[in-house]
């Protein structure tokens, strides 16, 4: 056991002085976490728009205004149509999108006719032309509500304090609630199922940075474990420690145990100031319970475990470091850090659904952003710790094979 331990300790004190080591296992993660929370967890970049306001009535500048008043969208007004388009097709003041407000609409609505609005987007970005679709959408069915409510109450104003018609007997505020329910005929409330009370702070909730708490502890068991666990494990072949030890009196299991103790303790160091950063910089409003321990020592073996197994079954040193990676980046889009799950297709969702990776990502957001206790992640701890005991047990099979084909 002493052997193992002093390659523990040697490891960790190569590590604490490795200033390369120490910036992707500590800085890394911590400025992956501060990028990811400022670009999404900060309000967005409006997008902006070219505005063709051919009417010039009341009630385009109205929806002007509207749109502006908005954080989404930024309208650039322009005389000419042809000259839009042509700014909007060469992404001029980074254009992404086109209003065309034709001539008459004000008119049409205030007559009792519909009005007509152009809406034109730039094909380029999916991501960009699925959310301002989205969003104007939205918008102009919630100024249709609006202005049938408007359009109501003016009438409202017109009727007598009681209504007689067809034996029923209503006063003007029974019928007024009446007309106004034609306006907006169905009403939905979104709150989150660990705040079902709706409150000012509700809204605010959606751009919680803590969801990147969850990325940034998934990402240390990927890279901080699996990845780096490779590369030292393929270090000691590289640095010929093998047959040092055969003529020492370690063994060379001593070696095995002490890269995992090795590992385990760098990562847990790496996870700490992780967590210190997070509570003092971003200060998310995240459930730090209990429960995220067993979640994040089984994880850390599970990928720590990993990273061996791939180390063994590698080829060469250098192959099993370029494995080790590419299995990290892929997994990251398996797992529901970046988009979910259900987003895949049906094999690949199966897939990803028996990643122990996926369950952490799962349990983690589930105590961090769901208020999750102790008892409710014993199932996706049990299933960490018997796929990091499967990893290992591959890995000591395999390691005897490995050791002597230096």
């Amino acid at each position: 056991m002493r052997p193992c331990l002093g390659i523990a300790k040697k490891d960790f004190l190569l590590f604490v002085r490795d200033r390369a080591t120490l910036f992707w296992v500590l800085a890394f993660p911590i400025v992956m976490m501060l990028l990811f929370s400022t670009v999404f967890g900060a309000e967005g970049a409006r997008f902006d728009i070219a505005c063709v306001n051919r009417d010039k009535g009341q009630i385009a500048s109205a929806i002007i205004e509207a749109l502006n008043s908005t954080d989404v969208v930024h309208l650039h007004v322009i005389e000419s149509e042809e000259e839009a388009f042509r700014a909007v097709k060469a992404g001029e003041n980074d254009l992404v999108g086109l209003l065309v407000i034709p001539e008459g609409f004000t008119e049409n609505l205030t007559s009792g006719l519909a009005g007509d609005l152009e809406f034109y987007v730039r094909e380029e970005d999916p991501t960009v032309q699925q959310t301002l679709t989205s969003f104007m959408s939205g918008f102009v069915e919630e100024f249709n509500t609006k202005f049938r409510h408007e359009i109501l109450e003016r009438i409202l104003e017109f009727l007598p304090e009681n209504l007689s018609f067809g034996g029923y007997v209503m006063n003007k505020e029974e019928m007024g609630e009446r007309m106004m329910a034609f306006a907006r005929p169905i009403n939905v409330t979104i709150a989150l199922i660990s705040k079902p009370q709706v409150t000012s702070g509700t809204a605010a909730y959606w751009e919680n940075k803590g969801q990147w708490v969850t990325t940034m502890l998934v990402y240390s068991f990927l890279f901080s474990g699996m990845v780096s666990s490779t590369w030292t494990l393929v270090e000691e072949k590289e640095n010929k420690t093998l047959k040092r030890l055969r003529i020492s009196t370690a063994s060379t299991w001593s070696l095995l145990l002490g890269k995992i103790l090795s590992a385990l303790v760098a990562l847990s160091f790496s996870q700490l100031v992780l967590v210190v950063t997070t509570i003092f910089v971003l200060r998310p409003e995240v459930n730090w319970d209990p429960a995220l321990f067993p979640l994040v020592l089984m994880g850390d073996m599970s990928g720590v475990s990993l990273g061996l197994l791939i180390a063994e079954i590698s080829p060469s040193p250098r192959a099993a470091g370029q494995a080790a990676t590419v299995i990290g980046v892929l997994l990251q889009f398996f797992i529901g850090i970046y988009f979910p799950v259900q987003f895949l297709p049906g094999a690949l969702r199966a897939f990803s659904e028996l990643l122990p990776f996926t369950k952490a990502a799962e349990a983690l957001s589930g105590v961090l952003l769901g208020g999750a206790n102790l008892s409710q992640v014993i199932g996706p701890s049990i299933y960490l710790g018997v796929s990091a005991i499967a990893f290992t047990t591959l890995a000591v099979m395999l390691f005897p094979k490995w050791a002597s084909e230096e």
